[in-house]
């Protein structure tokens, strides 16, 4: 019993120490704390505040810089803008063009309030190309020196320079819906609970009402081209590709080469035109060839979707017309 009560009163005070110690690590800085306690001023003033612009175009921003995180605050002193969410606090930026592809990571810092992000990405003429909210943006507990946050990571392609389609700027903002929602967030004694693989007999974790006020964290990682799982943006150009991509019937290893595929082949160009590519030495054009021809053989067709990818990037001017050519001879064999 005396090894118990022992054993206990060491585990408080280790749970109250590394709480405390948490606290310090994770928590925003006092220069943020009047911005993340300040929900009802942020509300009130949101509502009494005029758009800065009428369009997307005339937003200021703010030139990102890759392999590089930045803390920024939504305050009072930011620009509003009525999104078609309604009106909302943002910060606008414009990101790395010299780079491969990249990582980006946003992050909304919990604390007493939240400011629960949403990410609008544009092409350079200003066009929205897609939006990145709660279905990515989802609550992460803290972790190391990383605090409790909302989350998300995407990729911005970069494979093509000089592409009008290319992802270009990036608006973060939240909507009229989320203001009146909550995050709820995991507490700190669970947080520690689980830490040390103990019961935890603590409090009810919170919710973390939303605020138009707030602090990000951006995150921007050149990928050197390369890339990361779903969240990818292909710029226009590239539905030539996409286009005759096979469709897998719902027979075994059976093959469908869409309608469009002969047309496309034939010589149909998109709108956006790439930067020439230097010349491809025929030697390997002929190795890029037979080994598009031996991953359709093979079946492997996500694989010889890159490799075609690849050969083009590098000069190529006949591999799609290899690759579709071994696609309808796969066909006939079957």
């Amino acid at each position: 019993m005396k090894y118990t009560k022992v054993a206990l009163t060491v585990l408080c005070s280790t749970l109250m120490t590394a709480c405390a110690s948490l606290e310090e690590t994770v928590a925003p800085t006092q220069e943020y704390k009047s911005i993340l306690d300040s929900r009802a001023s942020a509300l009130q003033q949101l509502g009494a505040a005029t758009a800065c612009c009428s369009s997307l175009s005339g937003l200021k921003y703010q030139a990102l810089a890759a392999d590089q995180e930045s803390v920024v605050a939504i305050d009072g002193n930011s620009s509003v803008f009525s999104f078609p969410e309604g009106k909302s606090y943002f910060a606008a930026f414009k990101l790395p063009s010299n780079s491969g592809d990249l990582k980006i990571t946003v992050a909304g810092l919990i604390d007493k309030t939240l400011f629960n992000p949403t990410v609008l990405l544009l092409d350079s003429q200003f066009k929205p190309t897609r939006t990145i909210s709660s279905d990515i943006i989802t609550y992460k507990p803290a972790r190391m020196l990383d605090g409790d946050r909302v989350e998300g990571v995407f990729t911005i392609d970069r494979s093509y320079v000089g592409n009008p389609n290319n992802e270009t700027y990036m608006v973060i903002y939240t909507t009229q819906a989320t203001l009146s929602q909550t995050t709820q967030a995991m507490s700190p004694s669970k947080m520690m609970a689980k830490s040390l693989s103990v019961q935890d007999y603590g409090a009810k974790d919170p919710l973390i009402p939303h605020s138009a006020w707030g602090v990000l964290k951006i995150d921007v990682e050149d990928m050197s081209a390369s890339k990361l799982g779903d969240n990818f943006y292909k710029p226009v150009y590239q539905e030539a590709i996409d286009a005759n991509t096979p469709i897998v019937d719902s027979a075994p290893n059976k093959l469908v080469v869409p309608a469009a595929t002969a047309a496309t082949a034939a010589g149909a160009t998109s709108a956006a035109k790439p930067i020439p590519a230097p010349t491809m030495l025929s030697e390997t054009e002929t190795f890029y060839n037979s080994q598009i021809e031996k991953a359709v053989k093979a079946g492997d067709i996500d694989k010889a979707m890159q490799l075609v990818s690849e050969a083009e990037r590098a000069g190529s001017t006949k591999a799609k017309l290899v690759f579709i050519d071994a696609v309808k001879r796969s066909q006939k064999t079957e």
